[in-house]
């Protein structure tokens, strides 16, 4: 099998586990500690674009500015920093703030299928049926290990289902709209700059030096969590393995981050398993093998 598709799942899967302890550590922080949505966004997106742009130019030297040189690519990289990036992480936080951890991952993970449903009028492009077969199944897994064997959306209000399904929106955005900026220049100027452009458009809404709640060791692990292991690495790792497989295959795999943040609630919280999240996580586990298994044929 080619070693980059492998490379690709590979990281594919990393950024989407350590998106479930970033989702598991904004949780502590916003619930236990009293840190605010728009705080925890403007410092997430400042640190994480320094030190990577940092480590972009350490790595490239002056190539890294090569996208500057041309004022479309300069865009391309303020749409998916504000609307990729920026936007997704909001509108996940608001929708779990309204609605809790399970109803807002649901409704994310309806992005593959936004992403297929994009690629198809856009492209006249279907999913191949490994695809088509682990967004069902990806999306089922989902929603069976988020709701806790509750599979009633009754009770969403209007407020629920707006950031609920615009982070899915820009959950497709992210996967979609830089892969040619990734290709051209690498993951780490693009992933980089978007952050940290953001993070400086958003400071004077976010105001990022009125620092909230309250600070012990639990809360900077916490934040540790968020910043370097949730933004630097994951980000980082999954628009790199986006550039390698696709967004539909990307997209699909990154719902690993259910599974990852139940493993990390029952490891660190004491959660429960229940029947459906076992069902949840093999559901889920197949899409690697199903679409490993397409592409080496």
């Amino acid at each position: 099998m080619d070693r980059q598709f492998l490379v690709g799942i590979g990281l594919t899967l990393m950024g989407g586990i350590l998106w479930g302890l970033s989702g598991t550590s904004s949780q502590f922080l916003q619930q236990q500690r009293g840190i605010t949505p728009e705080w925890l966004l403007v410092v997430r997106l400042l640190i994480s674009g320094v030190v990577t742009v940092m480590a972009a130019y350490c790595q490239g030297r002056g190539k890294i500015f090569e996208v500057f040189k041309t004022p479309k690519d300069v865009v391309g990289v303020l749409v998916f920093g504000l609307l990729g990036m920026a936007l997704c992480q909001y509108a996940y936080f608001r929708s779990i703030y309204y609605a809790g951890a399970g109803i807002a991952t649901v409704l994310q993970y309806l992005a593959p299928i936004i992403i297929v449903v994009y690629m198809a009028v856009r492209y006249l492009k279907l999913p191949s049926p490994g695809e088509a077969i682990s967004i069902v199944l990806a999306t089922i897994g989902t929603a069976m290990i988020a709701l806790q064997g509750k599979l009633s959306f009754e009770g969403i209000d209007e407020k629920v289902l707006f950031w609920g399904l615009l982070s899915a929106v820009a959950v497709a955005i992210y996967s979609v709209q830089p892969v040619s900026l990734l290709r051209r220049y690498g993951t780490g100027p693009i992933v980089g700059f978007a952050m940290l452009f953001s993070g400086i458009i958003i400071t004077p809404w976010a105001k990022p030096f009125d620092v909230p709640g309250d600070w012990d060791m639990w809360t900077y692990i916490a934040l540790f969590n968020v910043v370097v292991l949730g933004t630097i690495i994951s980000f980082n790792a999954y628009l790199e393995g986006v550039r390698r497989i696709g967004a539909v295959k990307g997209s699909v795999l990154s719902s690993i981050e259910p599974i990852s943040a139940a493993l990390l609630g029952w490891a660190l919280l004491g959660s429960e398993f229940l029947i459906t999240d076992i069902i949840g996580f093999v559901l889920i586990l197949s899409t690697v093998f199903i679409l490993a298994s397409e592409k080496s044929k």
